[in-house]
């Protein structure tokens, strides 16, 4: 086990595994996140990511092991609030408003107000039922609620799913704000380049294990590639 006193990842996942019917999805998963760095985990659909966030998380049961501050992951109270999970299709009930969805969330996890400040329009109008929303405004409730609580490592699901540009934009400074105040935060995406200005290093997965290297972020600054990729550099709607 990892001791404290070593320089000690937020998160560190070794060896990994989950199959599902004899199928391997996650075959020896290592993984190490510094405390305050952001790191996209991407692959192809049907690549894993979602399965690893969820096993990471503690939704489904996989062999390996799982340490955040050097302390094992586990379904301890203590243990689930140092982490915060957006799925990928967030099922947030239509018959609730979104002020409503805020004070339940925010009770449940001991603070209710997200971890760092939201950017002025963000969030939709509170007062309106969920099912009056569209994909895009209840995705931005979704991530509001993800900040609740005090999280030490955030795992968030192809977060930009149905966000529209300026939703886009204020999430890549919502997440680099929260990694500012030591967060750590785990971002699955099928494509890496459009969250390369907001991520330290991209990880890909393939396999059913994690690709060497793992480099910078896909259209960052610090990419080796040195240049940004062609093509249209809008937000993808959702790909399943």
């Amino acid at each position: 086990m990892p001791s404290l006193h070593d320089a000690t990842p937020r998160l560190r996942v070794r060896g990994l595994k989950k199959a599902f019917g004899g199928h391997k999805v996650l075959d020896g998963i290592d993984l190490d996140v510094a405390a305050g760095s952001s790191v996209v985990l991407a692959g192809d659909n049907g690549s894993g990511k979602t399965t690893l966030l969820r096993c990471i998380a503690g939704l489904v049961a996989a062999s390996g092991e799982c340490w955040i501050d050097g302390r094992p992951l586990d379904r301890r109270p203590s243990s689930r609030r140092a982490l915060s999970y957006l799925p990928q299709t967030p099922g947030l009930p239509g018959w609730a408003t979104g002020s409503e969805l805020l004070e339940l969330f925010g009770r449940l996890r001991g603070r209710r107000q997200p971890l760092v400040e939201l950017p002025e329009g963000f969030l939709p109008r509170l007062d309106q039922p969920v099912a009056e929303l569209s994909g895009g405004q209840r995705q931005r409730i979704a991530i509001a609620i993800a900040l609740l609580g005090e999280p030490r490592l955030l795992l968030l699901d192809e977060p930009t799913a149905n966000l529209d540009a300026s939703g886009f934009d204020a999430l890549g400074g919502v997440l680099r704000r929260a990694t500012d105040r030591g967060v750590s935060v785990v971002i699955a995406t099928p494509s890496p380049v459009e969250l390369g200005g907001t991520a330290d290093r991209t990880a890909r997965i393939s396999g059913g294990r994690i690709v060497p290297p793992i480099g910078p972020a896909e259209g960052s600054a610090d990419c080796e590639h040195g240049h940004e990729p062609e093509g249209p550099s809008s937000p993808r709607q959702a790909t399943g």
